[in-house]
């Protein structure tokens, strides 16, 4: 299922990872399923503790993975509503939720995924809407304000 290049470059990712600072992620196998995931806790500014979860599809590094946030669940706005209530929300950068309302982080739109983009950035992208999170909690403000959308051009 997984070819030689794919796990070659999986290897690279796990390498790249400890190269960045990004200890607290790695890139891990589910032998019983032969899939990959990427997942750690990420420690905010603040010091709380999410963990993101990233599992690798079958055409990486071509087709472009989801990113949850699996904890705390379930992960509420500042008003105690549910994130994953919203669905895809431009506003707070979410995606459809998984189906036990795990919600998905909006890290790079389809069609400007390519090969060159390494899961680490994936994870960097994560961090920053952890800590804009965080300032939705404190001003009530949307993640939009915090954080910009990629560019369509």
């Amino acid at each position: 299922m997984w070819t030689a290049k794919q796990l070659e470059r999986l290897r690279l990712e796990s390498a790249i990872l400890i190269q960045a600072g990004l200890t607290q992620f790695s890139i891990n196998h589910d032998a019983s399923r032969n899939s990959y995931y990427a997942s750690g806790y990420a420690t905010s500014s603040s010091g709380k503790r999410y963990f993101l979860y990233i599992p690798v599809p079958n055409g990486f590094p071509n087709e472009r993975p989801p990113m949850y946030l699996t904890d705390p669940h379930p992960l509420l706005m500042r008003d105690g509503t549910r994130i994953s209530s919203l669905g895809v929300s431009h506003i707070m950068h979410t995606l459809d939720p998984y189906p036990n309302g795990m919600i998905q982080l909006c890290h790079w739109r389809q069609n400007k995924w390519h090969a060159k983009i390494y899961l680490y950035q994936v994870l960097l992208k994560g961090l920053l809407w952890i800590e804009a999170y965080e300032q939705h909690l404190e001003t009530g403000r949307p993640l939009a304000d915090f954080v910009l959308t990629m560019s369509e051009a």
